[in-house]
């Protein structure tokens, strides 16, 4: 069965070209968020004859699917509100689960989802916003969320605060504990403290989960707590982000993990996040 996947998404990223995807029968999230975020930076309509990427692109969202509607994210204003949405989508998938592990599902839900869509609307610069989208895949118990858009990359960001040269160091430094590219200062701290990148990969790590970021030309990997840094052969103007987070590896609350992975004010220890 022909696939487009987290893990082949570099062999489709040539756009104008799209006609590929007609005989695909899988398709996950990464593709269709960046699909969709080229589609409106150029003002396109989908030309394809693939029924179920038409869909995904065109019609209104009914309830009782396993995906989430693709949701537009321009600034901060609406991000609490799309999350919550979305988590609640996902959250109806989990029947069989109990309380306490659906409300741990719910917590990590929404801080990964917020987070990596508040990354979108601080650092983008993306004239289209970024365009996300999560599905749950029952028999494997994974939810994967994607989000694309179509603006400046890792590189010019990171190069606001490091000397760095390429997109793949760019990626590295980003994951970085504490790391952020922001201006913007709140409360004496910058306003995006840095850790967003750096824990959505410490609870994959915890989860035993996956994630791809792709920056311009280049695709970054972390599978099985290793990473993978390549070159695209075709590249993609903008970022992608999606992961894949295995809800039934959960072993912390998400307090548990904040308190364990992210730094405390020595003042008055109290996280900063």
């Amino acid at each position: 069965m022909a696939e487009i996947t987290i893990h082949n998404i570099e062999k489709y990223l040539n756009f104008q070209e799209v006609e590929q995807v007609d005989n695909i029968e899988w398709i996950e999230p990464i593709f269709i968020s960046a699909y969709k975020a080229y589609l409106e930076e150029n003002n396109l309509e989908p030309k394809i004859k693939n029924t179920y990427l038409h869909q995904m692109l065109t019609t209104n969202y009914t309830e009782g699917k396993t995906y989430s509607p693709i949701e537009n994210i321009c600034t901060r204003r609406d991000i609490e509100k799309i999350s919550d949405y979305l988590v609640s989508i996902m959250m109806k998938r989990f029947v069989l689960y109990s309380e306490e592990g659906k409300n741990d599902i719910k917590h990590y839900l929404r801080y990964l989802f917020s987070e990596m869509m508040n990354n979108v609307a601080d650092h983008s610069a993306s004239p289209i916003g970024g365009y996300a989208i999560a599905q749950f895949y029952p028999s494997k118990r994974i939810v994967q969320f994607a989000i694309a858009d179509r603006g400046i990359g890792f590189l010019e960001n990171v190069k606001l605060k490091e000397n760095v040269n390429n997109e793949g160091d760019a990626i590295k430094i980003a994951l970085q504990k504490g790391f952020t590219a922001s201006k913007n200062r709140m409360y004496s701290h910058e306003r995006n403290a840095g850790f967003g990148l750096y824990a959505m990969k410490g609870i994959l790590e915890q989860t035993g989960g996956l994630f791809t970021i792709i920056s311009n030309d280049t695709i970054y990997r972390f599978y099985n707590n290793r990473e993978k840094i390549e070159k695209l052969s075709t590249p993609y103007k903008g970022v992608i982000v999606s992961f894949h987070f295995y809800t039934d590896e959960i072993n912390l609350t998400l307090e548990e993990f904040q308190r364990g992975y992210l730094w405390y004010n020595e003042d008055d220890d109290e996280l900063l996040y």
